[in-house]
C-alpha cells in the first residue's frame, strides 16, 4: 500500500544513521536578509547549543571579556552574543518552545531532520554566500563535509570544521583490543579474517585472563542502534567490501548495503562464530556503557568501540582496566582483509555539530565575521583563544612540532567562558593529544569504506520502520534463530515496504551529483 507522506516534526530525532538526508522543499528562494551598512549600530547575536556544559557563566565570564577584545582588534566592532547552553533531548524540546512563539535563534544547533524542516518552512536562511565570506573557515571545508547541511543543493547548517592532520579524520571508531591478551596467546596484530577467527579463538578458549574460567569471549558487540548498525561489527561487513547503512555503486546504480549478497555473506561469518561461541551472546541487548564494563572486567577481547578509549588518561573505563590488570593494554586493530577488502564505514561528514542560521538574523555578514575569526588560527583569529585559552597559561603550542599542550582542561575553561560552549563553527583539532592517541586515530582515518550518498531523502522520512525490519533479521540470522537464506526474505520486505522508493530517490540525487 502506499504510504501518506507524514509531516516532519522539528523534534524528530530518528536514529536513521548516515542515510538520513534532505528532502522537504525549500524555500531557498527567500532572499537573504540584507546586512546592515551601519557597522557602528551594534549586533547581539542569540545563540542557542545543544551543549551539557553546566559551569558556563550566564554573562559569558572572562572569556566574553577576551573574545570581545580581540574581536575589536581584528577590526570586528559592534558586535556582541549571548550564549544559552541546554543538553540532549531537553535541548530540542526547548528549541521547539522557541520556534513555536517565533523567537528563532540567531544561531543555533539542529540536527538532519530538524534543519530539513526548518529549511523547508524558510525559517533558516541558505548559508552558501555567507561561507563565501569566510575564507578561515572555509580552508577547512572539503565539499563532502558541507553535504551534510544541504538541502536541494544548498548549505543551510555548518558542520563541524576539520584540520588537514591525518589523526584530525571523521572516524573515531573502529575494532579496539586486548594487546596484552595477544601477547598472551602469541599472536601479532590479526589482519585477515582468518588471523582474526584464530584470535577470536584464542580469546574465547584459552583463558587469556588466566582465571581458569571458561568465562571470556573473542568478540562483543552492542545492541542496534542507528538505521543500518551493525552493533559494532562493521569492520566485518567491511571484509566484504560493504556496509549494510551505506550506498554502494553497482552497475551504474546505487544500493543500500543491506540488500547487496556480500551482506548475505557477511551474516553468514557472523552466524558461524556465534554458534561457536566466539561471540558475546548478550550483544543484543547490551548497551554502549555496559560493553565498557564488560572490557574493564576482561570479558571481551575486541570491541567496537571509539579509538578514544585507547587513553588511559582520556578514559575511565580503561582506567578502571588497568587497576584491575595492572600491564592491560588496549590499541585499535586495523579491520581485517577479506574477499572484499577491508574497511570501517567512514563518519558522517560535518561531525554531527551542525549550525544554522535564522532567516531574520540582523546583520549576517557581520555574524559570518564573528565565526570566521573564531576558526582564524593566525595571530589576530580567535582559534587558539576560545579552544585553549590564555597562552603561557592555559597552553603552550610548539609550533615547530605542530604539538600543544594543555595545562587548563576544557571543564575549567568552559567555567571561565571559554572552549566548547564558544567555538561556535567547531574546528576539530586533536594535537594536544597523546601520540598513542593519535596514532590510534590515524589508524582509524586510514581504513575507511566510502558512503556514495551523503544526502537526506525525503522517502526515508516516509518509511522510518525499515530500520526495525533490518535490526529484526541481523540479529536474529547472526544469534541463528533464522537460517541465513532468511535475508533474501528481508530484501522482500525491504523492498515492498518503502526500499524501492527510497532507491528510486537516491538514484535521482546520485546522478544529480555525477552530471
Amino acid at each position: 500500500m502506499k504510504h501518506v507522506r507524514r509531516t516532519v516534526p522539528v523534534l524528530l530525532t530518528l536514529m536513521l544513521g548516515p542515510v538520513l538526508a534532505a528532502g522537504c522543499q525549500s524555500k531557498s528562494s527567500n532572499p537573504a536578509p540584507s546586512s546592515s551598512t551601519d557597522a557602528k549600530q551594534p549586533v547581539t547575536y542569540k545563540i542557542y547549543m545543544n551543549r551539557g556544559e553546566v559551569n558556563y557563566p550566564e554573562d559569558g565570564g572572562e572569556g566574553k571579556k577576551l573574545m570581545l577584545e580581540g574581536l575589536n582588534k581584528a577590526g570586528i566592532s559592534g558586535v556582541d552574543f549571548k550564549v544559552s547552553l541546554t543538553g540532549g533531548q531537553e535541548y530540542f524540546t526547548k528549541l521547539n518552545l522557541m520556534i513555536a512563539s517565533g523567537d528563532v535563534p540567531d544561531y543555533f544547533s539542529v540536527d538532519l531532520p530538524t534543519m530539513t524542516k526548518l529549511a523547508g518552512e524558510g525559517l533558516i536562511m541558505p548559508l552558501d554566500d555567507m561561507l563565501k565570506k569566510m575564507p578561515n573557515a572555509s580552508k577547512y571545508y572539503k565539499p563532502q563535509d558541507l553535504q551534510a547541511g544541504m538541502v536541494n543543493g544548498k548549505i543551510y547548517a555548518f558542520p563541524d570544521a576539520i584540520r588537514p592532520e591525518p589523526f584530525n579524520g571523521q572516524n573515531v571508531n573502529g575494532f579496539v583490543g586486548r594487546l596484552d591478551w595477544l601477547k598472551k596467546i602469541g599472536a601479532g596484530e590479526p589482519k585477515t579474517l582468518d588471523q582474526l577467527y584464530d584470535v577470536l579463538k584464542a580469546f574465547t578458549m584459552n583463558d587469556p585472563d588466566g582465571n581458569g574460567k571458561k568465562d571470556t569471549y573473542g568478540l562483543g558487540g552492542t545492541k542496534p542502534g542507528a538505521f543500518g548498525s551493525v552493533s559494532g561489527f562493521d569492520g566485518i561487513f567491511g571484509a566484504f567490501g560493504v556496509a549494510p547503512s551505506f550506498w554502494h555503486e553497482r552497475n551504474g546504480t546505487i544500493k543500500m548495503g543491506m540488500v547487496l549478497p556480500e551482506t548475505k555473506q557477511a551474516l553468514t561469518l557472523l552466524q558461524k562464530w556465534y554458534k561457536e561461541g566466539l561471540i558475546d551472546p548478550e550483544f543484543p541487548v547490551t548497551t554502549d556503557k555496559q560493553l565498557d564494563e564488560k572490557m574493564t572486567n576482561s570479558k571481551v577481547g575486541i570491541v567496537g568501540k571509539n579509538a578514544w578509549l585507547v587513553q588511559p588518561t582520556n578514559s575511565a573505563s580503561y582506567k578502571a582496566l588497568q587497576k584491575l590488570v595492572p600491564g592491560a593494554e588496549l590499541g585499535v586493530i586495523v579491520p581485517p582483509t577479506g574477499p572484499g577488502g577491508s574497511g570501517w564505514p567512514e563518519a558522517s561528514p560535518g561531525g554531527g555539530g551542525l549550525k544554522a542560521v535564522s532567516a531574520k538574523v540582523k546583520d549576517p555578514d557581520r555574524l559570518a565575521k564573528l565565526l570566521d575569526w573564531i576558526t582564524n588560527d593566525q595571530p589576530e583569529g580567535g582559534f587558539f583563544l576560545t579552544a585553549y585559552g590564555i597562552e603561557g597559561k592555559d597552553y603552550t603550542f610548539d609550533k615547530a612540532n605542530n604539538r600543544i599542550t594543555q595545562t587548563t582542561d576544557a571543564t575549567a575553561l568552559s567555567g571561565r567562558g571559554l572552549s566548547n560552549p564558544v567555538q561556535f563553527i567547531k574546528v576539530v583539532d586533536r594535537r594536544w593529544s597523546p601520540q598513542v592517541t593519535l596514532d590510534a586515530l590515524q589508524k582509524t582515518n586510514e581504513h575507511t569504506m566510502k558512503n556514495a550518498l551523503w544526502t537526506t531523502l525525503p522517502a526515508q522520512l516516509d518509511y522510518p520502520d525499515l530500520g526495525k525490519l533490518w535490526e529484526e533479521y541481523f540479529i536474529k540470522i547472526v544469534t541463528g534463530e533464522f537460517s541465513v537464506d532468511k535475508w533474501d526474505e528481508f530484501v522482500q520486505k525491504y523492498y515492498s515496504q518503502g526500499g524501492k522508493e527510497i532507491e528510486q530517490e537516491a538514484n535521482a540525487e546520485w546522478k544529480k551529483g555525477k552530471r
